[in-house]
């Protein structure tokens, strides 16, 4: 019953939110702002306006003399890509965008080496370090990592004020990747969930003040005609390679009594999300999208008032039904990726870009486990 009154009371807030007219994409011109931000360019946004075109806008705000403005460009698809170069502030940056966006298997056959990184929250420049230090990218932030692969357990979003940068990093990483025999997985987490369905409490001050000017909320960002936001409603919530699964949050017992397949438990979110607003069946939204999803649930690490600390026999009921060794994930924070439970699960979550903290990730190769950093060498997992 709360679920359905939580699902109409949402319903409700969406529908208030006035959706910007598409005349106003358009509009290039300077306006004074009351709220006072840090200069900015953001962006850039894509938008698909046909099959055969995007528009490409940024917003740009100038701290000094108060103003913010949209730069905006128009380009057509030549067969299944546009290419095109950063057109506002410093960006410079080359983009492909294909025309066509498609979800990956949620099962893959492993190789020998993986990279794994906990949550970004925005953190461009940790990213980067620890990636470069590792070479999978190299002095120009290009994949390097030949047929390796790369896997990042979801919240790209929030806290950080460098999201933008960070998805298109990882959506042209992915490209890359292909192109060399190797793959980038990106897994859907709370904070991409919340991006997606309107709720921005964690989002930096920036991204609403950009959003503001344009008679947006920052959702719109991402809605289903703009290009991120295909791209993120593509993406996997489980994720198995080789025998090793990845989530972002974990599997509760109450959702394992479900017994859902890999490739159903990816369908299932992605219908969730696409479909919120218009769902006939909400049987299954407690499971999918809070406290016991694989996007919310804390149970590997914590006890909360809904449930306990999971038992190592239901954690091995899960690795029983997908075929798995292990299981890594990130969302309840750490102080360090560690292993327990006999190397059954292994935590990613350390907060990266935070001084308290060392910024790390998982490296696994030829079956065994190690500590990465940006500035020293690999440890291995013990």
């Amino acid at each position: 019953m709360q679920i359905k009154i939580f699902h109409t009371i949402f319903l409700f807030l969406i529908l208030l939110i006035s959706y910007h007219s598409e005349a106003s994409l358009n509009q290039d011109s300077a306006s004074k702002d009351s709220l006072t931000v840090q200069s900015y360019v953001e962006g850039p946004h894509i938008r698909y306006t046909s099959t055969s075109r995007v528009d490409v806008f940024y917003i740009v705000h100038d701290s000094l003399k108060n103003t913010t403005k949209k730069i905006s460009k128009s380009f057509r698809f030549k067969k299944d890509t546009i290419n095109f170069k950063g057109f506002a502030g410093k960006d410079t940056l080359s983009y492909i965008i294909p025309k066509q966006i498609k979800p990956q298997s949620g099962i893959n056959p492993t190789n020998k080496n993986i990279v794994v990184l906990g949550d970004i929250h925005g953190e461009f420049e940790s990213l980067l370090s620890i990636l470069r230090f590792n070479n999978v990218i190299d002095s120009n932030n290009k994949w390097s990592f030949d047929d390796g692969q790369v896997v990042f357990t979801g919240d790209v979003f929030d806290r950080g004020d460098k999201v933008t940068e960070c998805l298109w990093f990882i959506f042209q990483l992915e490209i890359q990747a292909k192109k060399q025999g190797g793959n980038v997985h990106y897994i859907i987490g709370n904070h991409e969930m919340m991006a997606l369905l309107f709720d921005d409490r964690y989002v930096a001050k920036k991204y609403k003040h950009a959003a503001r000017h344009i008679q947006f909320h920052y959702s719109h960002f991402f809605d289903k005609h703009s290009v991120l936001g295909k791209w993120l409603r593509s993406k996997n919530t489980l994720i198995r390679i080789g025998e090793q699964l990845f989530v972002h949050a974990g599997i509760s017992p109450k959702f394992l009594e479900k017994k859902m397949k890999i490739d159903e438990v990816n369908v299932g979110m992605r219908y969730h999300l696409n479909n919120y607003t218009q769902l006939e069946d909400t049987t299954l939204v407690d499971l999918f999208l809070y406290s016991y999803s694989p996007l919310w649930y804390r149970g590997y690490l914590s006890r909360t008032p809904k449930y306990d600390r999971i038992s190592l026999q239901d954690v091995l009921k899960t690795l029983e039904l997908y075929a798995s060794t292990v299981i890594i994930f990130g969302h309840t924070p750490v102080a360090k990726v560690y292993p327990f439970y006999s190397f059954k699960l292994i935590a990613m979550d350390v907060p990266i870009g935070d001084p308290n903290y060392i910024d790390q990730g998982l490296l696994i190769q030829d079956q065994k486990y190690y500590r990465i950093f940006a500035h020293k060498e690999k440890e291995r997992l013990k």
